[in-house]
């Protein structure tokens, strides 16, 4: 036994030594990877979409499908929803999924004070360290949530539809405000929405969508006693019955849609970018350099877009020409063809840090990190969240029957 253990380490060792050679020649090649190249071609696109999340996966879908003879780039810093070891498709594993590093930016708060909306005299104190995840994985949060049905991605849990009277608040702002009402919502939300719920009512087929590629279903491992009893409390006390909380009201107590497929989660890169990535075109010698153009969705991963590149001929107004991001160990460029666009919807918190790198952005906060203003606007100063507060009770074996009875 004795004489094998020398063996056995020395061929450790060697392998080391050869793995530590592999890493060196492929870093040396990442690194080295423009010096070698002969010759660059500029990247030049029709769109320029930053972010593969909520939003970025059905903007894509929709322009490749929607405009004629368009390449789109799609840039996420984070991978394929695919990864992560299958936990972001089963449902019965979504909590530990926003806590992957790769899936997740990591944000916490900051300890703020604010009036209370309940009691305007008061103050509310939101502490300090809290997790507040944001996807960074394709399909962004609609990866990570509960999957909950909504009309807006949340990680953690969900936001269901608003009353129609918010949407035509908003709408009631300005004729530009017009397309915000309810009337032009609810289109959009039928037109995302395949619900599976059996044998509908009328009332249902007027508030939700059949053929859409975010796939909706009723609970499909049926309801546990706990639950239907405290269902029946809630209704003893008065609380009446919801079964479609985004229907015409939102309060209520029973059980909610989820946004599942086959007992698999449906993300918006599930149904929207997998469908937008099957167009592929070419079109030989459409383009002027005579290589013709390819037709598709380019999405790459692990790109971090760093700022906006303006047009720095133009000095009346900021055009914006392309992005600057970081991929692969180099520092690359990305530009927009003539009436391309450049199209920023990377969330709540990456979208204004991307226009305030870029010089667009409260005055004080550009001037302070040496960052030129371009636009003086109260970029990332007007986000509102709501609290979520979850009660979890043990109770002992037949606990609720007694109570019931």
């Amino acid at each position: 036994m004795s004489q094998e253990v020398p063996i056995v380490i020395e061929k450790n060792q060697e392998d080391l030594k050869k793995d530590a050679k592999i890493r060196e020649l492929w870093m040396k090649n990442i690194c080295d990877h423009d010096k070698h190249a002969k010759f660059k071609i500029k990247e030049t696109y029709d769109f320029i979409i930053v972010g593969a999340g909520t939003a970025g996966c059905v903007l894509a879908r929709e322009l490749i499908h929607g405009i004629p003879n368009i390449n789109i780039l799609v840039l996420e810093a984070g991978g394929p929803n695919v990864h992560a070891n299958g936990l972001i498709s089963l449902p019965c594993t979504w909590f530990k999924a926003f806590r992957l590093f790769d899936c997740d930016w990591g944000y916490v708060t900051q300890e703020q004070k604010m009036k209370s909306h309940v009691n305007p005299i008061k103050e509310v104190t939101v502490k300090k360290g809290i997790p507040y995840p944001r996807g960074k994985v394709w399909g962004g949060c609609s990866s990570l949530n509960a999957m909950v049905y909504m009309q807006v991605s949340r990680p953690y849990f969900f936001v269901i539809r608003g009353q129609a009277k918010q949407y035509n608040d908003w709408a009631a702002q300005g004729p530009e405000y017009k397309i915000w009402d309810w009337d032009h919502c609810l289109e959009a939300f039928k037109a995302l929405e395949n619900n599976s719920r059996e044998n509908p009512d009328e009332k249902f087929k007027q508030l939700h969508g059949f053929n859409g590629l975010h796939h909706v279903q009723d609970p499909q491992n049926g309801a546990y006693d706990i639950m239907s009893d405290l269902i029946d409390a809630a209704k003893n006390l008065g609380i009446p019955y919801n079964d479609d909380f985004n229907g015409e009201r939102q309060n209520g107590v029973g059980r909610f849609q989820t946004t599942n497929e086959k007992g698999r989660r449906c993300s918006l890169a599930d149904g929207y970018l997998r469908d937008a990535l099957k167009k592929v075109e070419f079109h030989p010698g459409s383009e002027p350099n005579g290589f013709g153009k390819v037709v598709a969705v380019d999405v790459r991963s692990y790109s971090h877009v760093l700022e906006i590149i303006w047009d720095e001929e133009n000095q009346k107004e900021n055009i914006a020409i392309g992005v600057r991001y970081f991929c692969n160990g180099n520092v690359r460029e990305a530009f927009i063809a003539p009436k391309g666009e450049v199209i920023i919807c990377s969330g709540a918190i990456n979208s204004p840090q991307i226009l305030m790198l870029s010089g667009v952005g409260p005055k004080e906060n550009l001037e302070e990190n040496n960052i030129k203003v371009r636009k003086e606007l109260p970029v990332g100063k007007n986000l509102l969240d709501h609290p979520g507060c979850c009660f979890i009770a043990k109770s002992a074996p037949n606990t609720i029957h007694h109570w019931k009875s």
